[in-house]
């Protein structure tokens, strides 16, 4: 059964998901947040939600858990879409109206969840990819993740999980045959090791492009280590 770790200076030791589900001590409440664009699979999405302490939509996300047989625990954005029925159906203080023109629908959700459940909060992001071929909203959602790698946040799409890592190791027990891709975030690139990998690296530079993208898990104890710089990680799973 597939865990994947993540041993950083910043976040500890964090288990960011355990086929078994169990919960990590002193951990804290672990947010889904739903997007409206790049709908996931219903199986995947209720799959997360029933892991998570609450559902927060953002702006449109409440139309794809409503469609899900979800019911949002808080409802974040400008609103301005939202019919009168939707409000009805949801608690007056599950809606918090955010007309903020200088933040997009997915950081005004993450900074609401982190004022109403806490700073260690753990936040799991679904639906941040490209919206109607708005890849330019895909590539500004990579923001949350880079910008506070001390946070415990995840981003989950139809197949995979992405997560940012700064000076820090990525252990993966369990999952002999899951993809794996890097994709350094620095201007200089970044220096990566990896172990127990079809392809492994010994503290190499990377840049964003090919190499580094589709490596493949081939040890039941595999290992990604990021000496410097930053980087997005996918992985399979």
């Amino acid at each position: 059964m597939a865990r994947l770790r993540i041993e950083d200076k910043d976040r500890g030791d964090w288990i960011f998901h355990d086929d078994d589900g169990q919960a990590e001590a002193g951990a804290g409440p672990r947010i889904v947040i739903l997007l409206g664009g790049s709908p996931p699979p219903e199986e995947r999405l209720r799959a997360e939600a029933a892991r998570g302490a609450a559902l927060v939509c953002a702006n449109g996300g409440y139309k794809v858990a409503m469609a899900a047989g979800l019911a949002p625990d808080l409802v974040v954005g400008d609103l301005d879409s939202m019919p009168s029925w939707a409000r009805d159906k949801l608690p007056e203080d599950a809606v918090h109206r955010d007309p903020n023109p200088d933040l997009n629908d997915l950081e005004k959700a993450v900074r609401e969840s982190f004022r109403r459940w806490g700073p260690k909060a753990e936040l799991v992001l679904f639906g941040a990819g490209a919206n109607q071929g708005r890849t330019d909203h895909a590539i500004a959602n990579l923001g949350v993740l880079l910008l506070e790698p001390h946070r415990r946040i995840q981003e989950i799409d139809a197949t995979g999980r992405l997560v940012a890592l700064r000076q820090g190791k990525l252990a993966i027990e369990d999952a002999v045959g899951a993809t794996v891709s890097v994709l350094p975030w620095s201007l200089h690139g970044a220096v990566v090791s990896e172990v127990g990998l079809h392809f492994p690296l010994d503290e190499e530079r990377l840049q964003l492009g090919g190499r580094g993208i589709s490596n493949e898990v081939g040890d039941d104890n595999a290992l990604v280590e990021v000496h410097e710089g930053v980087a997005l990680i996918w992985i399979g799973v």
